[in-house]
């Protein structure tokens, strides 16, 4: 990793770096990324992000026009390539400004992928795993080993991320050091009442038995104690083959399941399959990276409740 790579832990000693003329450029890799972002950087100015709306963020192609905006930007933020492999190569390579790995972030709440008592299968990893390690995808993009990278999921670890956000920023535009903390402030404050509203949402759901479409939801039922049975896919939003779909079928009833959430972004056919004939209830489709949104400050909010919504509707019809 080269000099131009924030640490985890911003230090003093960055804040010697020569400032921007003007509040520098960054560029995001995911809307919810994005979201975190410009909350931080308030009327200072817009973060642009990559992945398009509709867009799978395991799997992608970079066009030419995110490649400038990758090569343009004083600030890149990414979650990392634990989470989109496909911006790895990219980012090293083309990025010629300070970039923000946000899962390299010190204080972070880690844990690995959730075993499946679906299909009795076991957990790859401890749960509690703060060694990075990002090398965990084979060829195909579909192991499912290693650190859950969707580390959005659990408030606490997006209140870190504001004020990385915020300390980044600050290193390369010292001007306005005073307004990105306390825009950073006042968002940490509205992620922490977001993380009571869904709280509040959820109480409802109790244990209930719920199916996911693939293993994103860990950090999100660890923050709001639900019970994730299990995912239609076995990796990062792979399509799952035709055996897997029998056996799930099978496994549900006597599972407790009680709803499968297909994706925003995935075809429905899938979990259309699985839950035809039998007695769990489809829910309506996931959005855990906020890529059907609008993108914006309000994203961040509006995923989590937009997720709590959707569980609880399910798992609480009579």
């Amino acid at each position: 990793m080269t000099s131009r790579f924030l640490p985890c832990a911003l230090g003093a000693s960055l804040l010697a770096l020569p400032a921007f003329a003007d509040v520098p450029r960054v560029t995001t890799d995911l809307p919810v990324t994005q979201s975190l972002v410009a909350q931080v950087m308030g009327d200072l100015g817009t973060p642009e992000v990559l992945l398009g709306q509709g867009a799978d963020p395991h799997h992608a192609q970079l066009r030419p026009s995110q490649a400038r905006a990758l090569s343009g930007a004083g600030l890149v933020v990414w979650v990392g390539e634990g989470l989109s492999p496909w911006l790895e190569g990219p980012v090293e390579t083309l990025a010629t400004g300070s970039v923000l790995e946000l899962a390299a972030v010190e204080g972070l709440t880690v844990q690995g992928f959730q075993a499946s008592s679906l299909l009795g299968e076991g957990e790859d990893d401890d749960d509690h795993d703060h060694d990075h390690d990002h090398d965990h995808h084979d060829e195909d993009g579909h192991d499912h080993s290693g650190q859950d990278p969707h580390l959005w999921l659990a408030p606490e670890n997006a209140a870190l991320w504001l004020n990385a956000i915020a300390t980044a920023l600050s290193t390369l535009d010292p001007e306005h050091a005073a307004q990105y903390a306390a825009n950073a402030e006042t968002a940490v404050a509205g992620v922490l009442q977001t993380r009571d509203e869904v709280a509040a949402i959820l109480a409802p759901v109790g244990d209930a038995g719920l199916v996911m479409f693939h293993d994103a939801y860990g950090y999100f039922a660890s923050s709001f104690g639900l019970n994730i049975l299990g995912t239609i896919s076995e990796g990062d939003a792979a399509a799952p083959g035709a055996a897997r779909l029998t056996t799930l079928r099978a496994a549900l009833d006597g599972a407790g399941a009680v709803c499968l959430f297909p994706e925003a972004n995935h075809p429905l056919d899938f979990a259309q399959v699985v839950v035809e004939g039998g007695s769990v209830r489809l829910g309506a489709p996931l959005d855990p990276a906020g890529v059907m949104l609008e993108p914006g400050a309000a994203l961040y909010g509006d995923l989590m409740r937009g997720l709590a919504t959707a569980i609880a509707a399910c798992a609480t019809q009579g």
